[in-house]
């Protein structure tokens, strides 16, 4: 008997316990449900600081339900829409996905749209949409993710439109700048090539007026010497001229001689 009623007593504890945790999960469960909700109607009202204080103690409160019972799906899905209010997305992600894998279809529904939107709000656009989908294949006829979904894909098809757009305009830049550089090297050349040919003229005219200096400056010197032709020329007559003279010497001296003659 007495064994009986320590049984008894011991189920009554654990029991007791248990009521107790799970009255403590859910008390502060509640607790940042309500501080969450109120953080949404500062935000509406513009209030923005009183809302950062209400999402904070939202926070504090999930937190806290998170020790009691950490593998709780709703709870992180709570975490997550906290986070994804502060701005938080790489930790909304984390428990974004931990919640896609509830046991309820609705619970994932939700849990792949709210993901969707966190990393459309990371700047990850495919990934968004895959969510969307994965959030309509459990819920076809949820509008808002078929809005999202139609949202997201103009957004990428804008984003891959002018990023075409930009690498398009950067490769006429590139190409004109080429063309530019094209042309600068040409006009070098060209003018390298002008300055070569004055430089080149300059020269040969320099050379040819020396030459015309020591022409002019040659043709001012006195011959030193004749050719063969002019000296045989010369050599020539002066043999004429011999002849010349010796025939008329011959006849000047018959003349005397025959004129001076005296008999013995």
């Amino acid at each position: 008997m007495k064994k009986s009623y320590l049984l008894i007593f011991i189920a009554m504890i654990f029991l007791s316990a248990n009521l107790a945790y799970a009255d403590s999960f859910s008390s502060l469960n509640k607790k940042g449900n309500k501080a969450y909700k109120q953080g949404l109607e500062n935000l509406q009202k513009g209030e923005k600081d009183k809302a950062a204080e209400s999402f904070e103690e939202a926070l504090k409160s999930y937190r806290d339900a998170e020790i009691e019972k950490p593998e709780s799906y709703e709870l992180s899905y709570n975490l997550g829409n906290v986070m994804y209010q502060q701005e938080k997305y790489q930790d909304a992600l984390e428990k974004y996905t931990k919640a896609s894998s509830a046991d309820n279809i609705q619970h994932r529904a939700w849990a792949y749209y709210d993901l969707g939107n966190t990393l459309y709000r990371s700047g990850k656009y495919p990934e968004a949409i895959q969510a969307y989908q994965k959030c309509l294949e459990l819920t076809p006829d949820d509008e808002d993710a078929k809005y999202n979904l139609e949202f997201v894909r103009k957004k990428m098809k804008e984003m891959m439109d002018k990023e075409s757009q930009r690498q398009q305009q950067q490769q006429q830049q590139n190409q004109q700048q080429n063309q530019q550089q094209k042309q600068q090297q040409q006009q070098t050349q060209q003018q390298d090539q002008k300055q070569k040919e004055e430089q080149q003229q300059a020269s040969q005219s320099q050379e040819e007026q020396k030459k015309k200096e020591e022409q002019k400056q040659e043709q001012m010197k006195p011959k030193e010497g004749m050719t063969k032709e002019e000296a045989e020329r010369i050599l020539n007559a002066f043999k004429d001229d011999e002849k010349d003279l010796q025939k008329k010497q011959k006849k000047e001296i018959q003349g005397r001689a025959g004129k001076g003659r005296k008999d013995w």
